[in-house]
Formats: C-alpha cells, sequence, structure tokens
C-alpha cells in the first residue's frame, strides 16, 4: 500500500513542477501508470498566482501593481496494453483572469506511449524502476503568438510538440525517490494577426527534476525540483526577424497524498517558481492544487 501511495504522489508532483511559468509554453509530464494496476483515472485543478510579473533577459524580477490568475481543469487517463507498454492522455482546460478580463478555453491535448524498460516485478534494493515514453502535444490551445492581446488569452504551447524521457523511481519501506528527464521539440507554424504576419519557429526544451518522499500509513510527504528551459523562439515575417530570448525556470514543489483504499485517492499540492535557479525571460508563480484518482486492479 505504502507502494501505491509514492506512486501516485509522484506523477502529482511532476504535474505541478512542470507547469510552464507565465503563458503554458512548457510540457507536462504523461499520464503513466507506475503501480501495478490495469488503468487509472484522475481529474485536477489548480490555481496559480502570478507573483512576478516578468523576468528579463538579465535576470531582473518585476513586479506590476496587479497579477494575473490562472485556473487548471485536467481529466486524465492511462491504460495498460500489455505489461510493459500503456497508453495515457490528459485534456486541461485553462482560465486566465486579470483585472476585470477573463479568457478559458482548451489548453494543449496530450497522448502518450509508455514502455517499462526496467521492471520491479523481482525486488531488488539498487535498482530501480525505469520508464521510456514518448509524447504527442496537438495545439488545441492558443499561443502567445496567436493573441491579440499580448499573451492575456493564450492557454498552452500552442504548437505541434513531440517530446520523450524517462522516469526512474525507487522506494525503500517507508521513503522513495524518483528522477524525471524530458525532452521535446515543438514545431513551427504560420500565424497571421494583427501584430504578426510570418512563421514562428518556437525550437525545443527540456525539463530536469527530481524528487524525494516519505510514506507512512496511508499518507505520503513528498518534495520535488524541476528545472526547465525552452529555447529562443523566432518570428520571422516579410519585413522583420524577431528573436525572443530563452526561457528558464525552476520548480519547487511540495505533495500530501491520502490512500481512502485500495481504489481512490486523493492528493494536494503546492508549488512555487519563485524560490530556486535563476529565471529568464518568464513569469513566476505560486501554486495549490488538488487531485482525485480512481484505479482499476489487474
Amino acid at each position: 500500500m505504502l507502494r501505491l501511495v509514492f506512486s501516485l504522489s509522484i506523477l502529482l508532483a511532476a504535474h505541478s513542477s512542470w507547469s510552464a511559468a507565465c503563458c503554458g509554453g512548457g510540457l507536462s509530464v504523461p499520464t503513466m501508470i507506475i503501480s501495478d494496476d490495469k488503468a487509472q483515472f484522475s481529474t485536477s485543478y489548480g490555481v496559480t498566482n502570478v507573483m512576478i510579473d516578468n523576468v528579463d533577459d538579465q535576470g531582473i524580477w518585476r513586479r506590476w501593481d496587479q497579477h494575473q490568475t490562472v485556473q487548471t481543469l485536467k481529466i486524465e487517463g492511462a491504460h495498460i496494453l500489455t505489461d510493459r507498454w500503456q497508453v495515457g492522455a490528459s485534456i486541461p482546460v485553462v482560465t486566465r483572469q486579470y483585472s476585470d478580463q477573463t479568457y478559458s478555453g482548451l489548453s494543449d491535448i496530450a497522448a502518450s506511449l509508455s514502455y517499462e524498460y526496467l521492471s520491479d516485478w523481482n525486488y531488488n534494493p539498487y535498482r530501480p524502476k525505469g520508464i521510456g515514453f514518448i509524447q504527442l502535444n496537438l495545439p488545441t490551445g492558443k499561443s502567445r503568438a496567436d493573441s491579440e492581446v499580448g499573451g492575456l488569452d493564450s492557454r498552452g504551447n500552442g504548437f505541434w510538440a513531440l517530446g520523450a524521457g524517462t522516469m526512474l523511481s525507487k522506494s525503500w519501506t517507508i521513503w522513495d525517490v524518483f528522477v524525471l528527464f524530458e525532452w521535446h521539440r515543438s514545431f513551427e507554424k504560420s500565424v497571421n494577426t494583427s501584430l504578426i504576419q510570418g512563421t514562428v519557429y518556437p525550437g525545443s526544451g527540456s525539463n530536469l527534476g527530481f524528487g524525494f518522499g516519505y510514506n507512512w500509513s496511508m499518507y505520503r510527504a513528498g518534495f520535488s525540483l524541476t528545472q526547465t528551459q525552452e529555447d529562443a523562439m523566432d518570428i520571422k515575417t516579410k519585413n522583420i526577424n524577431i528573436r525572443q530570448g530563452r526561457e528558464r525556470w525552476a520548480t519547487m514543489g511540495l505533495s500530501l497524498s491520502y490512500l481512502r483504499d485500495e481504489f481512490w485517492s486523493w492528493t494536494a499540492s503546492y508549488s512555487d517558481q519563485t524560490l530556486f535557479g535563476d529565471p529568464l525571460n518568464t513569469s513566476l508563480g505560486k501554486s495549490l492544487g488538488v487531485q482525485f484518482q480512481h484505479r482499476w486492479a489487474r
């Protein structure tokens, strides 16, 4: 049961850690089954308050008089195909508020395929469990480049994107650790707004994170830290080429999970992007979230 609590918690910690600073430009961790279940379904809700409105390319932090608030509702599911293969998908809806303006809509839908290349069927005190994954992001959310109001109505990456990565995890009685690495490539697209008429080249990005947790009874308390970076974005028009600087930020996450029974769990999480790292060309926020999950045994 402790291992199941651990399996449920690290994914939510990763979700909050990989949420993009500012406008949803980063990719989220794929929906994966880490325990020995056949299928899982979850819904989560999070609220992010932007605390630092802008960190420029010199690393100078700036606050405005008013800040954005971003609410994210996400529905996710995963199902095994064979003992080692599984598929997952997530559908997020984002609501962004600033002053008396509110914008809401579908964010980027993601689908993933994962493979357990290091199994934990026979317990080994040192060998971790390893899951590799590929993820496809659909441009169902509006990107900053598509916005007519300076990115306020952006709801995600807004580009076709393909990512690949791995998660390594290990538990010992009451302690657990995990490491995550992901690399993704976003593909160019044509944009035609009142501000931009041309082609946007977003480039690639990566996420590197780790975390650990303490388990007792039916609970787990966890910590995670993730470093995210996105390449500079090039915008090419007929008359001028614009280059936006590389984005970088780090997210600290805390989580508390409760396993009600073998099929239901609840997790609360907190994340903060103002405490660690050396951010560039981004805004920084603090988030609170909650997740409810149901599982089906094999």
